[in-house]
């Protein structure tokens, strides 16, 4: 395996980090594999660098690394842009999911600043990579679903409940964004659950549970969050 890996997820990602020597192998080697299978495409740059690739790939790994699947299969496609952009009715994004293209956009600038600050809850590859591995329902037989149904289910239940008090204003942690629908809840407590995972764990420790429960780890036990 190129030496980049461990270089560039050194530089930038304190979760591979914090992580004992023999798990950061294991997230060396998921992120080299997810990294060859997914389809990066420049649009306003010459091409989509290896720094770019690994940085990218690694939040998918980050989120999965307690799974058994960490392979996409629907959004394999991946367009990087050099800064902010436009899409739709929307403008100055960061980074988005098409849904009906099954395509996953995002800025590279902003990617790159969700992880050299890696505590202030904001981290577009995290964010943007939930969306994904929430809509990419297997329908095969073959490929298992990323996240267990039931325990979906059970956090969305409880999701509902911090959604009400984000709507009233009252939310003790999780921010506005949040609560414009479901899909940025759980997106947003990704960026959350890994970032401010104490504060999380403190101040909302129902659904911070099921997180846990979810995703298979705990990011509070740093050097080995693996449940």
């Amino acid at each position: 395996m190129p030496i980049s890996y461990d270089h560039y997820l050194k530089k930038y990602s304190q979760y591979y980090r914090d992580l004992h020597p023999d798990l950061q192998e294991n997230f060396k080697q998921r992120t080299y594999i997810a990294s060859k299978l997914l389809n990066f495409k420049p649009v306003k740059f010459t091409i989509v660098t290896e720094e770019m690739k690994i940085l990218i790939t690694s939040a998918l790994i980050q989120i999965t690394f307690g799974l058994d699947n960490y392979v996409l299969r629907r959004f394999k496609t991946i367009l990087v842009v050099p800064n902010t952009y436009s899409f739709k009715q929307y403008d100055a994004l960061l980074g988005h999911v098409d849904f009906d293209k099954n395509k996953i956009v995002m800025s590279w600038p902003s990617v790159q600043e969700g992880f050299i600050i890696p505590d202030d809850a904001f981290n577009v590859a995290l964010h943007e990579l939930a969306h994904a591995l929430q809509a990419e329902k297997s329908k095969s037989l073959i490929f298992s679903n990323f996240f267990s149904a039931f325990k979906m289910n059970r956090w969305e239940d409880e999701g509902l409940k911090e959604l009400y008090k984000i709507r009233q204003k009252r939310h003790p942690f999780l921010s506005d964004y949040a609560g414009i629908n479901m899909k940025e809840l759980f997106a947003t407590c990704m960026e959350c659950f890994f970032e401010q995972p104490k504060e999380f764990k403190l101040k909302v420790p129902r659904l911070y549970h099921l997180m846990t429960d979810l995703l298979k780890q705990d990011p509070t036990e740093k050097e080995d969050p693996l449940i």
